[in-house]
């Protein structure tokens, strides 16, 4: 409860009349804007009606007692006021009024002194409190406007970074055009067809880059939906799979291996497929990268590539289950840096624009799923994608 009331405001609570009529007439001259009540269930009502900022009760009363009264209040303000009056012999009913969180007691009959002196101290705690609640309202509002201002300047920073990688990508495009230019410019001076020819080719790679660039751009932007829905687990592995083949049958050897079995389970298989080709379409362009390499050095590969896509089935530590799908290469390997923030439009790959692991760590993090890898320079890669129970969505 926000204490919002005023400080001077008082209900007093007795049973015997008498009582009530002097120490409302003494707390009055005080200073206090004073309500009494007889009972402790008409004090309750007006404790709720009028809020006031102190509360003096009897323990001892027919019905509700001040004990009773007390927990009353303090469920309706666990920071309310709340002093007791005790006869002799009842020290254990004081105390245990203490433990339920009664500021002070005071030993009938009242002196005027120890009144005073304990409602003084009842001002103090509200003083404090009330203290309190506006130094923790100033930290949370100058922590909100300190957390925007960051928010705010880390925006303008990955603004900037952004727009300086994606200069240097197109850079990059822009140098392959340059090259390819020169080409087209060559054979238009010897007049030679086979300069034509392979200057066009170079021109198509070209556009398709631009074009790849342009496309993930979009789908950077765009905010993904899914649609959970009972899938059995190799489906798009098994998609992401026949598709890399049709790219890449004549030199790529796949392996498809399902541990998860036929039962299904709550996922977004478009969003799941989408991940999984990207990742064994990063491992595919690198595998050929390295191989178009050794082809132009005159040389055999160092291993025949190699690519593989595992699904199996997993029982967290929590009880929840998950489905893991490994995609895994023998190729050059990530290095670090990347596997770890993937960075857009930063690649390790000559003729990669970076977006497609960024990308992938976009639609984990939509799906809230996770994503790991295992990669040593020259020892090839291993993507880990976890598909968490996480709403209890095992079918």
């Amino acid at each position: 409860m926000t204490d919002q009331r005023s400080p001077l405001s008082l209900l007093l609570v007795d049973d015997e009349e008498g009582i009530r009529l002097v120490m409302s007439l003494l707390l009055k001259d005080m200073g206090y804007a004073v309500t009494t009540a007889s009972r402790g269930d008409e004090a309750l009502a007006l404790y709720k009606e009028q809020c006031p900022s102190i509360v003096i009760s009897d323990i001892k009363m027919p019905g509700m007692d001040g004990i009773a009264l007390l927990g009353e209040i303090k469920k309706c303000d666990p920071g309310a006021e709340v002093l007791l009056l005790t006869g002799h012999g009842d020290i254990e009913l004081a105390i245990a009024g203490l433990r339920n969180g009664a500021g002070d007691f005071l030993n009938k009959p009242v002196s005027d002194a120890a009144l005073e002196v304990a409602l003084e101290r009842a001002r103090r705690r509200i003083a404090m409190r009330e203290a309190l609640r506006r130094h923790t309202e100033e930290l949370e509002e100058l922590v909100a406007r300190r957390t925007a201002e960051l928010i705010q300047s880390e925006r303008f920073a990955a603004v900037g970074e952004s727009a300086a990688s994606l200069a240097h990508a197109i850079k990059n495009i822009a140098g392959a055009l340059e090259g390819t230019m020169y080409v087209l410019e060559k054979g238009l001076a010897l007049n030679r067809r086979e300069y034509f020819e392979q200057g066009w080719q170079m021109v198509r790679g070209d556009i398709s880059r631009l074009r790849k660039l342009a496309v993930s751009l979009l789908d950077m932007g765009r905010a993904s939906s899914f649609e959970l829905c009972p899938t059995v687990p190799v489906e798009p592995a098994r998609e992401a799979a026949n598709s890399i083949r049709l790219r890449a049958a004549e030199w790529l050897k796949l392996e498809l291996v399902d541990k998860a079995g036929p039962e299904p389970f709550a996922m977004a298989p478009e969003a799941v497929y989408q991940c999984l080709l990207n990742l064994a379409l990063n491992a595919m362009e690198a595998l050929q990268g390295e191989r178009e390499k050794a082809g132009i050095a005159g040389a055999a590969p160092a291993a025949s590539p190699v690519m593989g896509i595992f699904v199996s089935r997993e029982r967290l530590p929590d009880g929840s289950a998950a489905i893991l799908y490994t995609v895994t290469d023998n190729g050059p390997g990530i290095p670090r840096e990347m596997a770890d923030t993937a960075t857009p439009f930063h690649t390790g790959k000559e003729a990669g624009s970076g977006i497609g692991l960024f990308a992938t760590r976009k639609l984990v993090h939509e799906m809230g799923a996770d994503l790991s890898f295992v990669s040593e320079p020259g020892q090839g890669t291993e993507a880990m994608l976890r598909i968490n129970d996480k709403q209890g969505l095992l079918l």
